[in-house]
């Protein structure tokens, strides 16, 4: 694949384009990039709500957070040891070393409480006092030193000796030295992790404003499903793509409202959308979205009133993927039936939706060198399951893997990513970039 391929495709992506649904595309296919920037259009958000803190794991912020107070909030001791003023110690030496009294002890969470002398005396140099990790750093005390580097004469209790003069903020964590009073927190549009959590906590934030969850209904249609738990007839298949759609989107954060299926019979297909229609941000389908007979969703989109963004996209696998609007607020996405069809359209066209919503960036495509020279697969952009590595000298390596075929789910398996090859090129040189995504986000 040649560079201006791969740089070409990557900038059509990230285009936009206005008024998703009033450019009538329903009828022609269109190529990936113009299928991303019609979704990436769609300026729609969720709305925002506050949340505990507590319960905010996975929750993307609505709006800024930042500190309303320092962290730390007053200087502390880094290490066990004892604190003193930096200056008074510069004539410690190995051979000469320094003499000073203990005046006293300060405990993580505890003050230091002896006479009026600790003051005078630390700021002359003349004392030390005992401190452990987190404590308060004593009045004109500038460093603490560590207690493996001080030695207690049994000659002399209640003294140290040093035998190096300490350095000016040695072990000291200084106030407002991670957090100052206004900085940043979290941004908008960060998915709350662990660690985003731990620190809203240590600023003392306990409620979180972010966007609600999407709400997403799950629809697998045909007549060849079977129904859970129950012994396949004749000609059924068991339902693998409602699980997957769950899985992933529940992995997302996604509130899923409903998973249920359908025959391919007009008025059950349509209760089912009526119903959903009004308890899900986001509608998924899977099947009756192709050019059969039985592909009966189309036609229902436009009979309830819904509006078509496209149908049909120059990839392969999923070409019959399908993108309406059901009333002002309702997004459904038709997928077509074979599972790794199914896999592609979440990845690919859902999740950008459910992040747009979401208020989150859109994901990159990271180039990566194949290993061996790629077959190419027709007219049409090929999703390829495929394993990204990093090599001995930190490039980032991508093998397709063998088993493409649509239906075939084991390869899937043993995929950590997609490789997207471009249509009309017959081989893709070993060596040569290809861009990837990760199976799943990152983020």
């Amino acid at each position: 694949m040649g560079h201006w391929q791969m740089a070409g495709l990557a900038t059509g992506i990230a285009g936009k384009i206005p008024a998703p649904f009033r450019l009538n595309k329903q009828s022609t296919m269109i190529s990936f990039a113009e299928a991303r920037e019609i979704i990436a259009a769609d300026d729609r958000r969720l709305p925002a709500r506050t949340l505990p803190v507590d319960r905010a794991l996975g929750a993307v912020a609505a709006a800024p957070v930042v500190s309303a107070i320092p962290v730390p909030g007053f200087a502390n001791a880094a290490m066990d040891g004892y604190a003193l003023r930096a200056a008074g110690t510069l004539g410690a030496t190995p051979e000469h070393p320094l003499s000073l009294p203990v005046m006293g002890s300060i405990p993580a969470g505890g003050t230091l409480v002896r006479d009026s002398l600790i003051h005078s005396l630390a700021l002359a140099g003349a004392g030390a006092v005992e401190i452990m990790t987190g404590a308060p750093l004593p009045p004109d005390c500038d460093a603490v030193v560590p207690l493996e580097r001080v030695a207690v004469p049994l000659s002399a209790p209640g003294t140290i000796l040093l035998h190096a003069p300490a350095v000016t903020g040695q072990n000291v964590r200084t106030t407002g030295e991670d957090f100052a009073p206004g900085s940043l927190i979290v941004a908008a549009g960060t998915r709350l992790g662990p660690q985003h959590l731990m620190g809203l906590a240590a600023c003392g934030v306990t409620m979180v404003p972010v966007r609600a969850a999407p709400r997403v209904a799950i629809l697998t249609t045909g007549n060849e499903l079977g129904r859970p738990g129950e012994a396949l007839e004749p000609g059924q298949i068991h339902d693998a793509n409602g699980p997957y759609l769950r899985a992933v989107l529940s992995r997302l954060g996604a509130e899923i409202t409903s998973v249920a299926t359908a025959p391919d019979e007009p008025q059950a297909l349509r209760a089912q959308l009526l119903a959903l229609q009004q308890q899900a941000d986001l509608i998924l389908t899977t099947g009756g979205v192709s050019a059969g007979r039985l592909d009966l969703l189309p036609g229902l989109i436009r009979d309830l009133g819904g509006t078509i963004g496209f149908h049909k996209v120059a990839i392969r696998p999923g070409k019959p993927l399908l993108y309406a609007r059901l009333g002002a607020d309702t997004t459904l996405f038709g997928l077509p039936g074979n599972p790794v069809a199914v896999a592609v359209g979440l990845r690919f066209f859902v999740i950008p939706a459910l992040r747009a919503l979401q208020g989150l960036p859109a994901e990159p495509l990271t180039p990566a060198r194949v290993l061996a020279p790629v077959r190419g697969r027709g007219k049409l952009l090929f999703f390829a399951k495929a394993r990204v590595a990093v090599d001995a000298a930190g490039g980032r390596t991508v093998e397709i893997l063998p088993g493409q075929e649509s239906f075939r789910i084991a390869p899937l398996m043993a995929a950590n990513a997609w490789a997207l090859v471009p249509g009309d090129t017959p081989e893709v040189p070993a060596g040569s970039l290809l861009l990837t995504q990760p199976l799943f986000p990152q983020d």
